[in-house]
């Protein structure tokens, strides 16, 4: 029988295309570990160089942000992923895990190195040597929330360091990118996921007193359209892509008024809704 945790990615690869989450060290090219994104680091300069030449500038904030939020989208997709489907958390320390780049620079899979995993007292695999069992859910989410401030906060740490930008823009990447992950991932194991059930793990996981994720900018919206409904995040920071030459600001963009923000994504459903023809509707916001 397979280990849990690989039981476990293998539901999670299965909720989305997307996710792509390995058990062990794995072959092939592109696999980077934390240690190449030191100061100095011939890993760290190349993705530097390469992200400037992308988004042609050389703006520390702008360039550190692209790559945090490359880089943390992996690790974070498939901690709240296990989260989310098994109530299981993996050992996502720094040390413990690798990061796969693909051919264009982006980060798209993330092999966790240890079978150690947190999960809850009713876990069928809670008796595995493996495993630590955690008291209650909340024990459980707070865990996987330290994980991924002490495994990020490392790699934030470094690219303060070597491009000299600011810790707290970076955080807000973070928290952006785990609110979102949420939002996505809550909707994608349940379509009948309600605002208020999203907006309490939100809560739960962000809204920390203490936490550098701790952000009250954060909400959600909810639109409906062609008798479709789909919640949105309302994000609490910039990604800063209108910096770039050529940019603009993104649809979600928090420099957008609330309601330009709204009717860009009520154009979206409207574009991969199955009947268009049926007036959007605002249903509510938060």
């Amino acid at each position: 029988m397979n280990h849990p945790l690989e039981q476990t990615l293998v539901r999670v690869r299965a909720l989305s295309e997307y996710l792509k989450p390995e058990l062990g060290a794995s072959s092939g090219e592109g696999w980077i570990a934390h240690t190449d994104l030191v100061p100095g680091a011939v890993r760290l300069d190349a993705l530097i160089t390469a992200t400037q030449a992308r988004l042609r500038t050389r703006a520390p904030m702008v360039v550190g942000s692209a790559i945090l939020q490359s880089y943390q989208w992996p690790l974070i997709s498939t901690a709240l992923a296990c989260y989310l489907l098994d109530r299981r958390v993996p050992d996502l320390g720094a040390t413990k895990t690798l990061t796969r780049y693909n051919a264009a620079q982006e980060a798209d899979a993330l092999a966790l190195l240890s079978d150690r995993f947190t999960c809850l007292a009713d876990d069928p695999a809670a008796d595995h040597s493996d495993a630590t069992v955690a008291p209650d859910l909340d024990s459980l989410r707070t865990a996987m929330r330290h994980a991924i401030e002490a495994h990020l906060g490392l790699v934030i740490d470094h690219l303060c360091a070597r491009l000299g930008c600011k810790p707290r823009g970076l955080w807000l990447n973070v928290t952006d990118s785990c609110a979102s992950t949420l939002v996505w991932l809550m909707q994608e194991q349940d379509k009948t996921t309600s605002m208020a059930q999203i907006e309490a793990e939100i809560a739960a996981l962000i809204r920390v007193s203490g936490s550098p994720l701790t952000s009250r900018q954060i909400g959600l919206i909810q639109l409906s359209y062609a008798q479709k409904s789909r919640i949105f995040l309302d994000r609490a920071t910039c990604c800063y892509w209108y910096k770039t030459d050529g940019g603009e600001y993104c649809s979600t963009c928090p420099h957008r008024t609330p309601d330009d923000r709204r009717q860009r994504l009520l154009a979206y459903l409207a574009e991969t809704a199955a009947t268009p023809t049926e007036p959007a509707v605002e249903e509510a916001v938060v």
